[in-house]
């Protein structure tokens, strides 16, 4: 009887390691395929103008460049931002969101502990490293998502470009 068990039990070692070695090979990839060859007296393609614009710096002209966006949110906050541009680079950038009695959302203490509880980050830190990713990027298209701050960085893209694209203020 225990003889039985031992060899039951070493056929059922065998086929698992079996089965663990087959499934835990690498599936082949098929061989790539060559590219046709090119048809002949076909032109190359042409540089896209849009693609150098992308690549040249952005310049503005020295000023003060000012938003606030029309209507408050589903929250109840109404961003605004004021972005300085000397010598043509963005040196200065102060954004922040307020409540309908002007309360900024980074001096919300209670709303702030509720968003990093939640995600991990707050306003206080959310929006500093928003303004300075402006300041390097020096385009809102440079501008990466900050982690827990997913809308709060859209929302500060937005209206930063709708500030940039109102021209100078001041």
């Amino acid at each position: 009887m225990m003889k039985k068990k031992q060899i039951l039990t070493l056929l059922l070692i065998m086929v698992l390691v079996m089965v663990l070695t087959i499934g835990c090979q690498p599936a082949e990839e098929p061989a790539p395929t060559p590219d046709p060859d090119p048809v002949p007296d076909q032109e190359e393609p042409t540089e896209d103008p849009e693609d150098d614009e992308a690549q040249e710096p952005m310049t503005y002209e020295d000023g003060t460049y000012t938003h606030e966006e029309p209507d408050a949110d589903d929250r109840g906050w109404t961003a605004r931002i004021e972005i300085t541009v000397d010598n043509g680079e963005i040196t200065e950038v102060m954004y922040d969101e307020f409540d309908e009695e002007g309360m900024p959302k980074t001096e919300d203490d209670d709303y702030n502990e509720r968003w990093e509880a939640q995600a991990g980050i707050s306003a206080p830190e959310a929006f500093p490293a928003l303004q300075d990713e402006l300041i390097q990027a020096q385009s809102v298209e440079g501008i990466d998502v900050i982690s827990g701050a997913t809308q709060a960085t859209e929302r500060f893209k937005e209206v930063a470009a709708e500030a940039l694209e109102g021209g100078v203020q001041e």
